[in-house]
């Protein structure tokens, strides 16, 4: 199969958009980050109003798997309800349909059974603003029976969308607080893979 070059990011609607550009047919992109040299994800959250909760979605050097940097996501999830992730829209094929593999590491310090939260990961042809466009995957469980701190875990996951319009697909990476606490967790590795059908 050939590659297609990938092409700086570009605002487009608002969004940090990722155009897939070349002369060659379409048939695979891979698009990666360490989040060595930049952030050029959008953070975004809901359920986050009532009562308001303290939350950022950031680059950090605190703590990651490989590098010096990762994504650090801090919930203080007084309402039992916040939802926080980041986010990023892709520019694909207008009405073409995609195999998408997401892989990132994600590191939870969260150990045993009980009141584990959930990991968001998911590819829509719609930009996430509520619970109802997000994917929710497995908990955040880290594997651990005692606290231990914060353990890299392999995340995967495989989805097939077609892109909107406009060519757009949007991949969201996060976590849904399920229990009032306040947790971190960190991203790091992304890789993306569009396969066209």
């Amino acid at each position: 199969m050939r590659r297609a070059r990938l092409a700086i990011p570009l605002a487009l609607l608002g969004l940090t958009a990722c155009i897939l550009d070349s002369e060659d047919p379409f048939f695979r992109q891979t698009y990666s980050t360490s989040f060595e040299s930049e952030f050029d994800w959008n953070p975004d959250g809901t359920d986050l109003d009532d009562p308001p909760v303290v939350w950022s979605v950031e680059r950090s050097d605190v703590f990651a798997e490989s590098g010096d940097w990762s994504v650090r996501f801090i919930l203080e999830n007084l309402n039992d309800a916040g939802k926080i992730w980041m986010e990023r829209a892709f520019e694909l094929q207008p009405g073409a349909t995609y195999d998408i593999e997401i892989a990132f590491d994600f590191a939870s310090a969260d150990f045993g059974d009980i009141n584990l939260w959930t990991i968001i990961a998911g590819a829509s042809d719609r930009d996430p603003e509520t619970r109802d466009d997000l994917t929710f995957q497995e908990d955040t469980g880290n594997g651990s029976d005692t606290d231990v701190g914060h353990i890299w875990l392999p995340k995967r996951y495989m989805f097939t969308r077609t892109a909107d319009s406009a060519g757009l697909v949007h991949v969201a990476l996060g976590v849904w607080g399920t229990s009032e606490f306040s947790r971190t967790y960190f991203i790091d590795d992304v890789e993306i893979t569009f396969t066209e059908r």
